[in-house]
């Protein structure tokens, strides 16, 4: 693995820590409440899915099972069309998503 990928891998962990940080012993009501948390989040979302684009297509082909066009997709919707994001969404990657590619991503920069 190049150098390069291993910073932005690091740097998408920073992130989803991040995240997962901001939302720590909420539920879906108390978030969606709480218009800093909830753009905070979303802006962490969003630099995943640019750190995601600059991931090379070595990594990409080598961990296909990891979700790079969804974290890029999921950036283009908070970027392009930030006020109609859907909070539900939001809060199901955060809880649901997020927590799993902790380990994922561990993993590739543990080979």
């Amino acid at each position: 693995m190049s150098e390069r990928d291993r910073i932005i891998l690091q740097k998408i962990l920073k992130y989803i820590n991040e995240a997962m940080s901001y939302t720590e012993g909420m539920d879906f009501g108390s978030f969606s409440q709480d218009s800093k948390t909830m753009s905070a989040t979303a802006f962490a979302l969003g630099q995943i899915g640019e750190l995601a684009k600059e991931v090379s297509s070595e990594i990409e082909s080598k961990y296909p099972h990891l979700p790079w066009k969804g974290m890029r997709g999921m950036r283009n919707r908070i970027v392009h069309d930030y006020e109609n994001v859907d909070l539900n969404m939001l809060w199901d990657v955060v809880s649901n998503y997020l927590p799993e590619l902790i380990g994922q991503i561990n993993n590739i920069l543990k080979d």
